[in-house]
């Protein structure tokens, strides 16, 4: 593993564990690297904001593409969106740092908001209805709030209930 995928999934685990996004120089030290290793790849703070979004919006954008090749978007969506384990969950990553990051986002905003955009139409493509995508899409982010803020996430069994409800 590269030192600079060392530092994002050491980042990754960081908002797992801890529900934010860490300093660069407790980056550094769970990382096992030096203030300056980490900064030759992560100039700033923001930087590495922009890199875990990156990450995390190309993973979800795989999955969510991958899914529509099998029919399966609106289903993949909602397991994502209620994903009970925060580690390695992009959706996840996303979510919480833009909750907890403001001042660092800057354009990665903008990155969110296209790939929300992207990841609805592919909805819309399999439902075949712009209306009823943008509902399946926003109950999939409120599913994802729900599996952050609650110690008790929604079960199997509830997310096919709704899954057949929204389809």
């Amino acid at each position: 593993m590269s030192a600079r995928d060392l530092i994002l999934d050491t980042a990754r685990s960081f908002i797992s564990t801890h529900g934010r996004l860490p300093s660069l120089d407790a980056l550094a030290g769970d990382a096992g690297v030096s203030k300056g290793g980490l900064m030759h790849h992560f100039a700033s703070r923001s930087a590495l904001v922009s890199a875990l979004i990156t990450a995390a919006v190309d993973a979800t954008d795989r999955e969510l593409r991958d899914a529509a090749t099998r029919g399966e978007v609106v289903d993949t969506w909602l397991r994502l969106s209620a994903q009970p384990e925060v580690d390695g969950t992009p959706l996840s990553t996303l979510a919480i740092i833009a909750l907890g990051a403001h001042d660092d986002l800057g354009d990665a905003v903008q990155q969110i908001l296209d790939a929300t955009r992207q990841w609805e139409a592919l909805i819309a493509d399999e439902v075949g209805d712009p209306t009823r995508a943008r509902i399946i899409r926003m109950v999939g982010d409120g599913m994802l709030l729900q599996s952050l803020l609650s110690p008790t996430p929604l079960s199997a069994l509830s997310t096919r209930e709704l899954l057949a409800a929204l389809k």
